[in-house]
């Protein structure tokens, strides 16, 4: 069957969001909520091991090729190859969430959130695969660009604001913070089953699929779009992790001294954090629809230039000594940066997987496994700086990582030249 026998409904791109925007509350979690949560629990928190436990808790997303094999080739004759992979992995993910508040203690705490985390996050990346490949089966080349700027838009916006303003509303209503997390987990086993709606395309579940990894790793111009997608991640990290404790430290709501942060006095860093999330959330939206729409109606050649462009700028302006409340501006453009470059790389990864109709979904997870080692490497190399600026005044520290990430996503230019934009521009963009 061909892709375009079965349409691509709004109902379906609505249901892909609201997954895609649940499995971003989830890094959200990792990522925002559960440094402060530890900070609080703990009384105190080292930068630098908030970074190396964020990356190893997000490492499963490093080998998402392997849940990209398995949403290809296996699957069930009555629900397909990749809903099964949705639906499962995420019911696991969602009870584990249920059980971290019971689990934590200020002994414990470290050494528990990251076995727990690995384990939700296994679930997370197989449903993500999934639901990437999904997309992948039903989606027009010709809205690709904008589709994938829409659902990463909306899980991008759950990884920056959701878990804050999740963690918000429960506070309003004078409820604990660690019934967010037990609410997350409800919503990770029945969201999912929403998929049920869509309807799959018919492929073949006998797939050859040693013989197309043969392929896809054997050949070098593949091997160039890799190292493209590691190093356009590479900043990530300091973007959703870094950034907003930032942002708190200069709001004089959290103390650092070197690598170390503590809280001052009794501050409630939930909604400042929500709003520092918010901010940065709307610049995602604002930036994936913009790259998206470029990507799809003028150039994605352009549209990656662009994002690259934004991205050193953004960074660069984070180096300049303003009070918090410009931070928050800044903080506006550096999340569009990151919608915009995402959209943007999704749209050129989505087209080049079609080159592998068969492993498309294998093609696309391996090359987000390499984002997600790219923002892991960001993230180690971050732990590291803290340690050899450890010395410096905090702004310094902070300014000297955000002008080495500016100096780094630059290293994407590299291997996009090399690329071929006949593999992933539209034929009506080539011919122009």
């Amino acid at each position: 069957m061909e892709k375009s026998a079965v349409e691509l409904k709004k109902t379906y791109i609505g249901i892909f969001s609201l997954n895609y925007f649940t499995q971003g509350i989830t890094q959200s979690f990792f990522t925002t909520i559960i440094p402060i949560y530890l900070l609080q629990l703990m009384s105190g928190l080292d930068t630098g091991e908030v970074s190396s436990v964020m990356s190893m808790v997000l490492l499963p997303f490093g080998v998402k090729f392997i849940y990209g094999i398995l949403s290809d080739k296996y699957g069930l004759k009555k629900w397909g190859r990749r809903k099964p992979w949705i639906i499962f992995p995420s019911i696991i993910s969602g009870l584990i969430w249920i059980l971290v508040p019971f689990l934590l203690t200020p002994d414990n705490a470290m050494l528990m959130i990251t076995l727990l985390g690995i384990l939700i996050v296994i679930g997370v990346a197989m449903g993500d695969t999934a639901i990437d490949g999904l997309i992948l089966d039903l989606c027009p080349k010709e809205r690709l660009g904008r589709v994938q700027g829409i659902c990463w838009g909306f899980r991008s916006v759950g990884i920056i604001a959701g878990g804050p303003l999740i963690v918000m509303l429960f506070l309003g209503f004078r409820g604990v913070v660690e019934f967010s997390f037990i609410v997350l987990g409800i919503a990770m086993i029945i969201f999912p089953f929403l998929v049920l709606i869509v309807k799959e395309v018919e492929k073949p579940l006998e797939i050859n699929a040693l013989e197309n990894l043969k392929i896809i790793f054997g050949k070098l111009k593949n091997w160039k779009v890799f190292v493209f997608s590691l190093f356009n991640a590479v900043c990530d990290g300091v973007i959703f992790v870094i950034l907003p404790l930032f942002v708190l430290i200069q709001w004089g709501l959290v103390g650092a001294t070197g690598s170390e942060i503590d809280l001052i006095g009794n501050a409630d860093l939930y909604a400042p954090n929500a709003l520092v999330a918010f901010v940065v959330g709307l610049g995602v939206i604002a930036g994936a629809l913009i790259g998206g729409r470029i990507a799809d109606l003028q150039s994605r050649k352009r549209s990656v230039y662009f994002s690259l462009f934004i991205t050193t700028g953004s960074f660069l302006l984070f180096v300049i000594p303003v009070p918090w409340y410009i931070l928050m501006i800044f903080a506006f453009f550096i999340g569009g940066s990151a919608g915009w470059r995402n959209s943007a790389f999704s749209a050129v990864i989505g087209q080049e997987s079609q080159q592998y109709p068969e492993m498309d979904s294998t093609y696309y997870a391996t090359c987000n496994s390499f984002v997600n080692l790219g923002g892991t490497i960001g993230l180690q190399l971050t732990s590291i700086l803290f340690i050899c600026f450890a010395g410096l005044p905090v702004f310094g520290i902070y300014a000297l990582i955000f002008l080495i990430m500016a100096i780094l996503i630059n290293l994407d230019f590299l291997p996009f030249f090399t690329l071929d934009p006949k593999e992933y521009e539209i034929n009506r963009e080539i011919n122009e």
